[in-house]
């Protein structure tokens, strides 16, 4: 059976080895050869990978925090990427900052600094090792996100994950809804209100593809993949 196809722009090895584990076949797009939207043809899916922060007025902001940092070559890209998923009802899935990019792409906005902006939250940012449990997040019953993670919840529906953002969902995009929250009310994952058009769209804040080794988070990219191959 032929694998699906995931492009990615940006992949590094734990998020090409999560998906090859999934039983995907990798696509690396890039900016100087893979022009949009025909980057998108033999594709059977889309992954959003975690990076730099989204420059600010691209979703409004008047100011820039300082600790923004900001790649415009990624933001003229990925953005457009990720719109030309949406709109052709790929299959895809978001990753720390590709969760961001999804959002913004849609029409929603983002925090610039959790740190500054919600002082007395939970620390977000536990940079090692890159497995580090930092909170648990409880995930929405009936979600795509559920759906994908059931092997690992807790009967409260709740799942431990790693962490390492400063930045975080402020306004969800329209036709959008949050389906993962921590215990300060950050918004850890996104997903898209009408599955039904995409099989599977889900953004989450976390790094699931540092577990690819050990499996924890398996389940997740198996949806994905799953849902890739139903539509190739």
């Amino acid at each position: 059976m032929k694998k699906p196809v995931i492009g990615v722009a940006f992949g590094r090895p734990d998020y090409l080895a999560a998906l090859r584990e999934a039983g995907a076949e990798v696509r690396e797009l890039s900016p100087d050869t893979d022009v949009l939207p025909a980057a998108l043809a033999g594709l059977d899916g889309v992954m959003l990978t975690g990076g730099p922060d989204v420059r600010p007025s691209l979703y409004g902001a008047a100011t820039t925090h300082p600790s923004v940092e900001i790649n415009d070559a990624r933001d003229g890209y990925e953005l457009p990427l990720a719109k030309a998923a949406i709109e052709s009802g790929l299959p895809l899935l978001a990753i720390c900052r590709g969760v961001q990019v999804l959002n913004v792409a849609a029409g929603g906005t983002l925090i610039q600094d959790l740190p500054s902006e919600h002082p007395g939250g939970l620390n977000h940012s536990i940079t090692a090792p890159t497995t580090a449990l930092a909170h648990d997040v409880a995930v929405t019953p009936g979600s795509q996100l559920a759906r994908a993670l059931a092997p690992q919840l807790t009967g409260e529906g709740r799942l431990m994950v790693n962490s390492r953002h400063h930045q975080a969902i402020g306004v969800v995009a329209p036709g959008f809804s949050a389906s993962a929250i921590a215990p300060d009310g950050t918004i850890e994952a996104i997903e898209t209100a009408t599955p039904q058009a995409h099989g599977f769209c889900v953004g989450v804040q976390w790094h699931p593809e540092n577990f690819w080794r050990t499996g924890e988070t398996a389940s997740l990219f198996q949806s994905f993949v799953s849902a890739a191959a139903r539509r190739g």
